[in-house]
């Protein structure tokens, strides 16, 4: 079975052939021929159409699963934050620092974490921290590359996409 770029070849190659190279049955010959080409070229497009639509299909499946998956493993990590309270607070309640299982053992701890409660704008500089980022702004770019505007390192790439409806 040819692949559509053979296809677009054969076709191009028929069609480079003058009318007035050919008899009157060479060009019904070349004209039933080109009719089974396109015939065939219908056929790839429309099966790659399929195939791009069963992949689309099967990558959305895919990202809906991983949806419910970070869901269910955010549920999972809740119960264990929870659990993780309550064998705490009965450790605490009881007055145990450590319990040891045949396995695992269980121990607790002090630590200090800061709150902040104060609006930022409230806090003193002191205890602030600014974080930059700086990155091209592609939009302002290619406007100025439009208008001829030479901007070192940069320039318009053309690039082509394939649209199927």
């Amino acid at each position: 079975m040819p692949t559509f770029a053979d296809i677009q070849e054969e076709i191009a190659g028929m069609l480079s052939i003058p009318d007035e190279d050919l008899s009157p049955d060479q060009r019904t010959a070349l004209d039933a021929y080109l009719t089974e080409l396109a015939k065939l070229e219908a056929d790839k497009a429309d099966a790659f159409g399929q195939f791009i639509r069963l992949q689309n299909a099967q990558a959305q499946a895919c990202r809906e699963e991983a949806r419910r998956l970070t869901a269910k493993a955010q549920a999972t990590e809740n119960r264990i934050a929870r659990l993780k309270e309550f064998y705490t607070e009965a450790m605490r309640r009881n007055g145990l620092h450590k319990v040891s299982g045949g396995v695992y053992t269980l121990s607790v701890r002090k630590a200090a974490s800061v709150a902040v409660t104060a609006r930022l704008d409230d806090l003193p500089a002191l205890y602030r921290r600014t974080q930059t980022t700086v990155e091209p702004d592609k939009a302002l770019i290619r406007e100025a590359l439009k208008e001829g505007v030479d901007i070192p390192g940069c320039a318009l790439v053309e690039s082509y996409r394939l649209d199927i409806r």
